[in-house]
C-alpha cells in the first residue's frame, strides 16, 4: 500500500539524514530534520571521503555497488554545480596492500571469496602490480588487491550538497534543536519534545550516528553502540607521486595524496570521543603508529612534516556493519546508524533505499543484512 501522503521526523542531519530526506521528500514525503548541532557538523563531514567497494563487508557489497551508481551521476541527484563541488574522482582505484604473508595469503583468500560469491570486482595484484601502480612502495610490499572503480570525494562539499538538495525537495531542517524526548501520539506517529518545542511525524527515522542508541533509548528500545572518534592527520605538500588511495589489509593505513600533494592519512587510530559535550580530541600519543604504518609502506616519505590532526564522532556497531530498518516491533520507528567509519559511500544507496521501503511498505532487499533483530539475542543477554 502507498503511503506517500505520510510525514517523517528525522533525527540527525548527517550525509544519512540528509540523504533519506532528500528521496522520501522527492516522493512526495512531508520530511523534517532535527539536528542537535548543525547539519554534517560530526563524521559526515569530517571522514576522509573514500568512495570504496574494495574490502567491505560482502553483506555491505550489493549496496555499495548502488551508491556507486549514484556517485557516478551525482548531479542527477544534487544538481551540475553542487556535484562538480564535490570533487569526485572515481576510478582512481583504491589498493589494500600486503606487507607480510599473513596479509598477502588474507588478500588471496578474499579475492577467491568475492569471486564466488559473484561479487567481483576486486583484483589480486602481484608484486610486480604493486611497484607499477605504487611507485616508491617498500620493498617488503608482497602484492595486494585493486578495485579500479574506486576512489574519493570532498566529505564536507558532498555532506553540504545532499542538504542543500533535500531542501529544495521540499525537507525542513531545524538546526540547534536538541530532542529532549520521544512519545507516541494517539492514533499513529511520533512525538518529539525539543528545545524548539515539538516535532511530530508518521514515521521516526533514527539516523543519530554515534548518539543512535540514545535516541533508541528514548524510544524505549536498546543497541548496542560503541562511540568512537576517528582520527586524521595531513602532511605539508609533496611532489605528486600517487593516485590511488592506499589502505592497509591488518594494519591502520590508509592515505591519500590531495590534488595540491599532501598526504591526507587515516588508518582507523582512534582518539577521545567525548560525545556528553558533541566533541572529541586527537591523542597525540597514538598518532606515531598511523604516521609508522605509512612509513612502513613508503619510507621516502619519512622527511614528510605532519601539519595538522582532527578527529570525528561515529558510532560503531559490535559486528562491523550498520543498523538500517525498522525497529524490533516498530514498524513506524527506523534505525539508520552504526556506520562504524565506512557510511560515507554508501550514503546515496541508503537513503534511496530506506525512502522506497517506506514509500512502498516493503523492506528493500538490499537492507535485509542490517536489520537491528540480529542483536536482540545478545542484548538479551
Amino acid at each position: 500500500m502507498s503511503r506517500q501522503s505520510e510525514t517523517a521526523l528525522i533525527i540527525g542531519a548527517g550525509l544519512q539524514g540528509c540523504s533519506i530526506a532528500l528521496f522520501l521528500a522527492r516522493a512526495g514525503w512531508n520530511v523534517t530534520l532535527l539536528d542537535k548541532n548543525v547539519a554534517g557538523r560530526h563524521a559526515s563531514s569530517v571522514n576522509a571521503g573514500g568512495l570504496r567497494m574494495l574490502m567491505r563487508d560482502w553483506r555491505e557489497y550489493p549496496l555499495s555497488q548502488r551508491a556507486m551508481e549514484h556517485w557516478v551521476h551525482l548531479d542527477r541527484l544534487v544538481g551540475e554545480k553542487a556535484a562538480d563541488a564535490c570533487e569526485v574522482r572515481l576510478g582512481v582505484s583504491q589498493i589494500g596492500l600486503a606487507l607480510d604473508e599473513a596479509e598477502m595469503s588474507w588478500a588471496v583468500g578474499r579475492a577467491e571469496d568475492m569471486k564466488k560469491r559473484g561479487l567481483g570486482e576486486e583484483e589480486l595484484l602481484s608484486r610486480e602490480d604493486v611497484r607499477t601502480l605504487l611507485p616508491g612502495v617498500s620493498e617488503n610490499a608482497l602484492g595486494g588487491l585493486i578495485s579500479r572503480r574506486d576512489g574519493h570525494a570532498n566529505p564536507a562539499a558532498a555532506t553540504r550538497a545532499f542538504r542543500e538538495a533535500a531542501v529544495a525537495a521540499g525537507a525542513r531542517i531545524v538546526e540547534n534543536c536538541r530532542v529532549l524526548g520521544l512519545e507516541r501520539v494517539r492514533g499513529g506517529g511520533w512525538r518529539a519534545e525539543t528545545s524548539f518545542g515539538q516535532h511530530e511525524g508518521g514515521v521516526l527515522i533514527n539516523c543519530g550516528g554515534a548518539w543512535g542508541a540514545r535516541v533508541a533509548a528514548m524510544a524505549g528500545q536498546t543497541l548496542p553502540l560503541k562511540t568512537v572518534a576517528p582520527s586524521m592527520m595531513v602532511t605539508a605538500r609533496t611532489q605528486p607521486f600517487l593516485t590511488p588511495v592506499v589502505i592497509g589489509i591488518d594494519r591502520p593505513l590508509s592515505f591519500k595524496q590531495s590534488a595540491v600533494g599532501s598526504l591526507v592519512i587515516g588508518g582507523g587510530i582512534l582518539g577521545k570521543p567525548c560525545p556528553d559535550q558533541d566533541t572529541s580530541f586527537t591523542v597525540m600519543d597514538r598518532m606515531p603508529q598511523s604516521a609508522a604504518a605509512t612509513l612502513e609502506a613508503f619510507p621516502a616519505l619519512a622527511h614528510v612534516p605532519v601539519l595538522r590532526t582532527w578527529t570525528g564522532l561515529e558510532g560503531a556497531t559490535p559486528d562491523g556493519i550498520p543498523v538500517i530498518g525498522p525497529g524490533q516491533g516498530t514498524p513506524d520507528l527506523w534505525h539508520v546508524f552504526g556506520f562504524c567509519g565506512h557510511g560515507f559511500q554508501l550514503s546515496p544507496a541508503v537513503g534511496e533505499a530506506v525512502a522506497k521501503s517506506l514509500v512502498s511498505g516493503t523492506l528493500e532487499a538490499t537492507l535485509a543484512p542490517f536489520d537491528c533483530g540480529r542483536f536482540a539475542s545478545r542484548v538479551a543477554a
